[in-house]
């Protein structure tokens, strides 16, 4: 019980705070210990019930283990709010687990998946049709999500260390440059980190993508960097990482830059459309 009180504390906590985009990932969730909380005073108590096993019923689907106690959290928490003689409930699907902050190696509570769909209550009996249609909607969000993530990758062999020389990517910033100008072509400035498991999962899901690779060596120089160990232009750094860069071969000057793994299809878009 004190260690369901403090999952769902965790959550109420993270969820009230955490309103800006983060990148989630769906990659390597085996197993989940299912949790539902319904504070929304419209929504009947035997809906618990109802949300639970249509979570266990996903999770099954995707091969997901959900029996017994486990660390990682799948939480469906239902919230109610009155606006003048409207009634909002929203509906919120989290993922909640210890992970380590790589800056100190502590461990920390965290929200590795967090999506949100809500719904006007306008007639009380028509809670039951709208409740399972926006749950319906998350859990199909979701699944769709974990197989995209679960998916074999087409190059599995290539190890981090080898990703550069693999995929034929330049280590280095002034010879990036001098092939750039050479060539007249502009530079795709691909920025990691260390213990960045984001980077790691952008190489593989879509960098190591046989048409994306294509078009990045086609169109670009590339260039991948390591924030932490490599040589370059400090009006370039960042705090989050992967972070792509996409500098003018004449004036050197970022025209654009996308920003994470879950920016990967405004990446992928932009690539096929830049001149």
């Amino acid at each position: 019980m004190f260690q369901k009180k403090t999952i769902l504390l965790g959550f109420f906590l993270l969820s009230t705070l955490l309103n800006a985009s983060t990148m989630y990932s769906l990659s390597g969730v085996k197993k989940v210990y299912p949790v539902v909380e319904i504070s929304a005073r419209s929504v009947p108590a035997e809906y618990k019930a109802l949300a639970q096993n249509e979570i266990i019923a996903i999770a099954k689907e995707l091969n997901i283990d959900t029996s017994g106690y486990d660390s990682t959290s799948l939480a469906l928490l239902v919230n109610e709010k009155n606006i003048n003689d409207t009634t909002l409930i929203s509906m919120r699907l989290l993922i909640g687990e210890t992970v380590i902050r790589a800056s100190n190696k502590e461990n920390i509570f965290a929200l590795t998946y967090d999506n949100k769909e809500s719904f006007i209550l306008e007639e009380i009996d028509e809670i039951e049709d709208k409740f399972e249609d926006t749950l319906d909607s998350l859990l199909t969000k979701f699944s769709e999500q974990y197989k995209e993530e679960n998916k074999p990758s087409i190059k599995t062999t290539i190890s981090e260390h080898d990703f550069a020389s693999q995929m034929r990517y330049e280590t280095n910033y002034d010879e990036a440059v001098r092939k750039a100008k050479k060539y007249h072509k502009n530079i795709m400035f691909v920025l990691v980190s260390n213990y960045c498991p984001w980077c790691r999962k952008f190489e593989q899901k879509v960098l190591m993508n046989p048409k994306v690779d294509k078009t990045i060596q086609s169109k670009y120089i590339p260039l991948i960097l390591n924030k932490e160990k490599d040589k370059f232009p400090q009006k370039f750094n960042s705090s989050f990482t992967p972070i792509m860069n996409f500098l003018d071969y004449k004036t050197l000057k970022s025209y654009k830059n996308i920003i994470g793994y879950n920016n990967k299809d405004e990446f992928t878009y932009f690539i096929k459309k830049d001149k």
